[in-house]
């Protein structure tokens, strides 16, 4: 992939409708394996309607993006419906790429770029309209301002009409959201006075202009008898409830072989231009019955069925494969059970060649969004399943070595995993050649997020729960166990040292009482803790130190064969003699030991060895004070 000798170029495109990116993304994978370039899309879906944390989070892709590693860059900013993802695209390119870059479907004067002509696009629409319909009361639906495209199609129109004699006056024209939704405010602004409609509305893109036949058919106007309608990109061909409409096809699949062209020509060094080529496609002017000029056969209509059937059988099957993935990825506790879901559930599997999902860190702290390296969690290659590698390589690369292919090059499409305010890591998927995502793709990649999500809250919680259990069975003086932490450790293991040689040593604080009335409990606090230290200092493998009362201490050691026990008490003693040399104080801190050897039989109980080792403590510490 990216540390190849095969040159990379990254594709920057947002959310966006299939009748652009199908065609653009098809075009990319046939010119970048004709060129033999690599192509990773950073692929966002950020919805103009929504300020949802998902969305926020989705800006983070710019950030991530290790700009450094492309040798070139195509960017479609017009797909960024939210004005300040797009300022952010243009300040990654102008301040942080270095590379060459070609901007597609906008014009720039800053950048290389490859667009449609809207000037010459829309005015051949509009002369239409004039010269061939001999209409002069023209509106407009223009859409969002911020989109410097509907600008320069408003523009057009005006000038268009100036050119005639006509006026396109600021009350004939009203905005629109872009989207079929908003024919009632087209609708308003143009046919609420009956003597006073237009003979034509052009609209800025084809989704508004079907909005607004809608509208119009359900208040009793006929299209194109009443008013003709007009949209722009040619995406309505699928749409059979109002009048085929009359629009402009932009050249996409010629956008993209010129901006090939033109990073091609950068990459290589074959000529650099002092300032940016500009290069502005015509488009195709398609006259259908919106104008009055076209009718639509029952060859259409029947070819339209059959590709509808189609296109609902295919989107039952993956409505049906996404619900039992997000049923199925909800209940994922663990990341193999994640990836054994992405596997039996895997959407697109028809079409979709490769997978890898790979998580920030390493496999020791995974979901870690401030390391600089990433791990394969998921791979699937050549339609089949290559396991959990929990690879670890440079995030910067994007992918291991595993992923690369040297006799092909490859199309990438990635996309952030990201939930709230988590960033989790990516996931890179590869289509088999010429196909291109399907409408489950941003839906897959969101479960994934929602699954890693429920896998981050539940690691926490674990966490916080080992935190409260260690707590709970830990000795904050001492470090060491307490009863409840010894019994926990020693009761598992009690079956399997049937008939094993095991000891229990009891270890008693000399004189607490003595030290407490003399220098005081925080003093007399220290010489506990100087106790633990001995034992924590001394404890062979496997063995189990506790303190199971104030001056009281037990220590278990499953393997006491050969005077195991009598060697740790003079093991202990002498680290305790250590340790009070070191400390320096004006009064040594002493213990007494006891321990009972035995084998159990099945029979006698943890507490009846213990209470042994006790009575063996006392026995010690009645001769030492009858001596």
């Amino acid at each position: 992939m990216i540390f190849s000798k095969r040159k990379t170029i990254g594709v920057f495109i947002d959310k966006q409708f299939k009748a652009f990116d199908d065609v653009f993304l098809a075009a990319v994978d046939r010119e970048s394996r004709r060129l033999d370039y690599d192509v990773v899309v950073f692929t966002a879906a950020g919805y103009y309607l929504t300020k949802s944390d998902y969305d926020i989070q989705e800006k983070n892709i710019l950030q991530f993006v290790p700009l450094g590693m492309l040798d070139g860059i195509i960017a479609v900013p017009s797909t960024y419906e939210k004005g300040e993802f797009r300022d952010l695209l243009y300040e990654m390119l102008e301040k942080r790429a270095t590379c060459p870059k070609v901007i597609v479907r906008e014009e720039s004067d800053i950048f290389h770029c490859v667009f449609t002509d809207n000037n010459k696009a829309v005015r051949m629409l509009v002369r239409h309209l004039i010269e061939d319909h001999g209409l002069k009361k023209i509106c407009c639906q223009a859409g969002d301002f911020d989109n410097p495209e509907v600008q320069e199609r408003l523009n057009a129109v005006r000038e268009e009409m100036a050119a005639h004699g006509l006026t396109l006056p600021d009350e004939k024209i009203c905005l629109g959201n872009m989207w079929t939704t908003c024919g009632d405010i087209a609708y308003n602004a143009f046919f609420s006075d009956p003597d006073d409609v237009p003979e034509a509305v052009v609209c800025a893109n084809d989704y508004m202009a079907m909005g607004l036949m809608r509208i119009l058919r359900e208040k009793g106007y006929r299209v194109p008898e009443d008013v003709i309608v007009t949209g722009f990109d040619n995406v309505t061909e699928w749409c059979i409830d109002v009048p085929g409409l009359s629009t402009i096809k932009p050249d996409f699949d010629g956008m993209v072989v010129e901006a090939m062209r033109l990073l091609d020509q950068s990459i290589r060094g074959n000529s650099e231009p002092d300032r940016p080529v500009k290069i502005g496609l015509k488009g195709e002017l398609i006259l259908r019955e919106s104008c009055g000029c076209g009718k639509r056969d029952v060859d259409f209509f029947k070819n339209l069925a059959e590709k509808s059937m189609r296109l609902l059988e295919e989107a039952n099957d993956q409505d049906a494969n996404m619900n039992n993935m997000s049923i199925d990825l909800g209940a994922c506790n663990e990341l193999s059970e994640l990836h054994e879901v992405l596997i039996s559930k895997r959407t697109e599997s028809r079409i979709v060649r490769d997978i890898y999902v790979c998580l920030f860190g390493t496999p020791e702290k995974l979901m870690d969004e401030s390391s600089p390296k990433a791990c394969v969690v998921h791979a699937f290659r050549d339609h089949k399943d290559h396991g959990m590698p929990m690879t670890v390589f440079d995030r910067d690369h994007l992918l291991p070595l595993m992923a690369e292919r040297e006799e092909e090059p490859q199309m990438f499409y990635l996309k952030l995993l990201h939930q709230n305010r988590h960033n989790f890591g990516y996931s890179m998927i590869h289509y088999d050649a010429g196909k291109v995502p399907s409408r489950c793709f941003v839906q897959a990649n969101v479960l994934l997020c929602i699954a890693f999500e429920n896998i981050y809250r539940r690691k926490e919680l674990l966490a916080l729960y080992e935190e409260r259990r260690l707590s709970s069975i830990t000795d904050l003086l001492t470090g060491l166990l307490n009863r409840r932490g010894l019994m926990e450790q020693v009761e598992p293991l009690w079956r399997e040292l049937i008939g094993k040689e095991i000891a229990f040593v009891c270890i008693d604080l000399d004189k607490l009482k003595t030290i407490n009335d003399t220098y005081g409990h925080t003093v007399g606090d220290f010489a506990i803790s100087l106790v633990g230290r001995a034992i924590r200092n001394t404890l062979p493998l496997r063995a189990v130190g506790s303190r199971v009362g104030g001056d009281e201490f037990l220590v278990f050691l499953p393997e006491a064969e050969n005077g195991a026990a009598e060697k740790y008490v003079a093991l202990f003693k002498k680290e305790l003699t250590e340790l009070n040399k070191k400390e320096g104080r004006t009064f040594v801190v002493s213990a007494s030991a006891g321990y009972a050897a035995m084998k159990p039989d099945g029979k006698i109980t943890i507490e009846e060895c213990m209470q042994a080792s006790d009575r063996e403590l006392y026995k010690v510490k009645a001769a030492r004070e009858g001596s």
